[in-house]
């Protein structure tokens, strides 16, 4: 798989911005990822929505290409790991969590993740939380404006669209950085963009396969 980075400073940590819709920090060596929707597709097609079934099966193909290339020492998953129930999604991240057993995975719940701890915990997610602080970081699913500390969160999907040469416009996942918030992209391929206005003054940067834009 391609891959490319970008260097970010946030509140004086550095980060690896991903081309994978993740991000890793070098520092604690944790990978930090949002919004798998693990069985969102399945959801779907059980509902009468056809959806491929690659479509999970590729997210945690890029999830295990990260953790075969950072080696990290822990997983950080800023809520929605699981969309809706237990599914062959769920399973095959359970096979995953498995084959990289050194590794600890914790979850930040987020609005999606109504299965029970024990099932989380099944899947191989060594710890679950509603919030979590590593230094002077903290970490939850849904940011909050007026929240002064250094947060990282998902859960809006946020992209940007922008102009080609072609004067044709093209939408893409993007990080949005604000002056105490971090948005994540979901990692998931199956979702939605949010491309209305986070934060006054943030910065953008887009995930296209040639690399991170700085808006």
């Amino acid at each position: 798989m391609k891959l490319a980075e970008y260097t970010l400073d946030f509140a004086g940590e550095c980060f690896w911005l991903s081309t994978h819709k993740a991000m890793f920090w070098p520092k604690k060596q944790a990978l930090i990822l949002a919004d798998l929707h693990l069985g969102k597709a399945a959801h779907f097609r059980k509902n009468g929505i056809p959806v491929p079934t690659q479509i999970g099966q590729n997210d945690l193909a890029r999830l295990s290409f990260l953790l075969e290339l950072y080696k990290p020492k822990q997983v950080i998953i800023v809520g929605d790991l699981v969309h809706a129930g237990h599914n062959n999604e769920v399973k095959a991240f359970k096979q995953l969590t498995g084959k990289f057993a050194e590794t600890e995975f914790l979850l930040v719940k987020g609005n999606h993740d109504r299965i029970s701890e024990e099932l989380i915990a099944e899947m191989g997610i060594d710890h679950v939380c509603n919030t979590y602080q590593i230094e002077n970081i903290f970490f939850n699913h849904i940011h909050s404006e007026n929240d002064l500390k250094p947060t990282i969160s998902g859960h809006l999907h946020p992209g940007i669209s922008l102009m080609l040469p072609t004067k044709k416009h093209i939408r893409l996942p993007c990080f949005v950085v604000g002056n105490h918030q971090l948005i994540l992209p979901a990692f998931s391929e199956f979702t939605g963009l949010y491309t209305a206005k986070i934060f006054e003054n943030a910065s953008y940067y887009a995930v296209h396969d040639s690399g991170i834009i700085n808006i």
